[in-house]
């Protein structure tokens, strides 16, 4: 079962949802607020897996040299 549900939001958010979602707001905002309620929404890097961040480390262009070759001695253990 759905209801209608009306909400204030700013323009510009509107105007992003209104072009991207081509028809399927509905879909999307329920997606949104059931992730909001579930708390879901909130990225914690700790939830990422240590082996992962250092592959990623490895690969960035930002990352000192000498850290890379110690990320990839770890990811050869």
């Amino acid at each position: 079962m759905k209801t209608v549900i009306s909400a204030n939001i700013p323009i510009g958010i509107a105007i992003r949802l209104k072009d991207k979602t081509k028809g399927t707001r509905s879909r999307v905002v329920a997606r949104a607020l059931e992730a909001y309620l579930d708390e879901k929404e909130a990225f914690n890097i700790t939830d990422v897996p240590s082996r992962q961040l250092l592959a990623v480390l490895s690969q960035r262009e930002d990352v000192p040299e000498h850290l890379k070759v110690l990320c990839m001695q770890e990811l050869t253990q």
